[in-house]
């Protein structure tokens, strides 16, 4: 797909029924995201046609279609300079227009002696949407709050990493510059609970500046000298969880005074009322629980990785790549950012990531195997930013589409995650970069090559069963 998004457009357009039932977009690092006021007559299988589209989702009730890394976030520039189409998580209702996941509407009536087992079908089937999208939401909600953090925690994370591994071989004479290194690498991670604030409080309805507001609260230096009912306070404690936790709650008491609070006075009264009440509420209850609640998850994720072993490894590698395929992995960033913040390392992220390694080593097969051109283009395309760790072309475009090469990916990211388990891997960063990318990125040279062996042996096993397995080659 060349930069020119125009063909993009208009074929998303017209699929979707038209630029006023687009009710909101954005984009990730390799997928264009929107949702839908009306779904009636839609045809999903239509966005796999369009070309340069390497694969379509729908998940966290938004359609995304996933184009690769660049071109994703280029893309919905060119859709918002055609239209002004409301971001991700901000779809104003429009009047008379309910979203399809919106309250059960009855079903029409059907003529004849099956009227009634047609109705029911339909009631059921309309039940089954309304609570099965909860989970979507919530998962949906996550990845808002943290995929717009993923390009500063990518160039942090490198530079924290690159200068974590100079600092310990040829940098290790020279303070100040490694120094430097980390200041720079360390940017998003002084403000990261704010701002994680901020999106969380805009995602739940709220204001987002007092969602930054709570989560400050939460982290000023002086609470260390400050105890609440013969409780100490400890700054920062709980992390990212706390501060989910808190802005929901302070989203519900904001929008709860705005209706009460009537006149001129709901201007002052509501953001007063609401850092006083919440604030006092989450270092009493919240931040208290929350941080409790992250040093066992941390606790419990260690052991499960050193007790479990290769079976944990095995377990959370192979499983990885059916969440990449549903668009939920980003909802686990939380963890790896409580991970890091508990352990000062996160031992999960580079099980995880086994799942890329898989997924080149059976995408390399099928490039090698195949003979049908568009597919060994496919494949050579996608297996360079597959090995960078993004994974998303090779699954939609290569192995997803083929099934036996998708099951020998997942074989071999298993292969890889138990013994990256086995060998206690830790990162130095929350997430990120991952692929050989991450190479750069470990918390230590045990780590680098223990991390490397994991990766060729997720690439091998991937490779030779998705050999072993083979597949169904697409007709010329």
């Amino acid at each position: 797909m060349s930069d020119d998004f125009s063909a993009l457009y208009e074929a998303v357009v017209r699929i979707a029924g038209g630029e006023e039932n687009i009710s909101s977009l954005g984009a990730c690092m390799t997928r264009l995201r929107f949702t839908l006021h009306r779904e009636d007559g839609l045809n999903p299988a239509d966005f796999k046609q369009i070309p340069g589209v390497l694969g379509y989702v729908r998940a966290e009730g938004q359609h995304q279609l996933v184009l690769g890394p660049a071109k994703a976030g280029k893309a919905a520039a060119y859709f918002l300079s055609r239209h002004p189409y409301p971001a991700l998580g901000e779809t104003p209702q429009k009047e008379g227009v309910l979203p399809v996941s919106s309250a059960v509407q009855p079903a029409p009536q059907a003529e004849g002696k099956n009227a009634a087992p047609d109705a029911l079908r339909q009631t059921k089937a309309q039940v089954r949407r309304k609570y099965s999208s909860r989970l979507s939401a919530l998962c949906a909600k996550i990845g808002n709050i943290f995929v717009p953090l993923i390009p500063a925690y990518i160039g942090c994370g490198l530079l924290l990493g690159i200068g974590n591994i100079l600092s310990k071989t040829v940098w290790a004479d020279c303070p100040n510059a490694c120094g430097l290194l980390n200041v720079l690498g360390s940017g998003i991670f002084f403000y990261l609970n704010a701002i994680v604030g901020y999106n969380a409080a805009r995602e739940f309805g709220a204001t987002a500046a007092l969602g930054a507001a709570l989560a400050g609260v939460l982290n000023v230096p002086a609470l260390a000298n400050i105890t609440l009912f013969g409780m100490a306070l400890v700054p920062g404690k709980g992390g990212v969880i706390a501060v989910l936790a808190v802005c929901w709650v302070g989203a519900q008491v904001e929008k709860a005074l705005r209706k009460w609070i009537k006149g001129s006075a709901e201007m002052f009264l509501t953001p007063t009322l609401t850092i006083l009440s919440v604030g006092v509420f989450s270092l009493l209850i919240i931040q208290p629980a929350a941080g409790w609640f992250s040093d066992k998850l941390a606790v419990w994720t260690q052991q499960a990785l050193q007790h479990g072993g290769a079976v944990s490894g095995a377990l959370l590698g192979g499983g990885f790549l059916p969440l990449v395929m549903l668009g939920v992995h980003q909802s686990l960033i939380p963890l790896h950012q409580q991970l890091l913040d508990t352990l000062g390392n996160n031992p999960l992220f580079p099980v995880l990531c086994m799942a890329g390694a898989g997924q080149v080593g059976a995408g390399l097969a099928v490039l090698l195997k195949t003979k049908n051109p568009r597919l060994k283009t496919v494949a050579k395309n996608a297996l360079p930013v597959g090995l960078l760790g993004i994974g998303e072309p090779l699954i939609y475009g290569v192995t997803l589409p083929l099934f036996k090469p998708f099951i020998a990916a997942c074989i071999g990211a298993a292969a890889g995650g138990a013994v990256v388990a086995v060998l206690q891997v830790t990162s130095a960063i929350a997430f990120g970069v991952s692929g050989v990318v991450l190479l750069l990125a470990l918390s230590n040279l045990h780590s680098v090559v223990c991390y490397a062996v994991g990766f060729l042996i997720a690439v091998l096993v991937g490779f030779f069963t998705a050999w072993k397995l083979g597949f169904d080659d697409p007709a010329e």
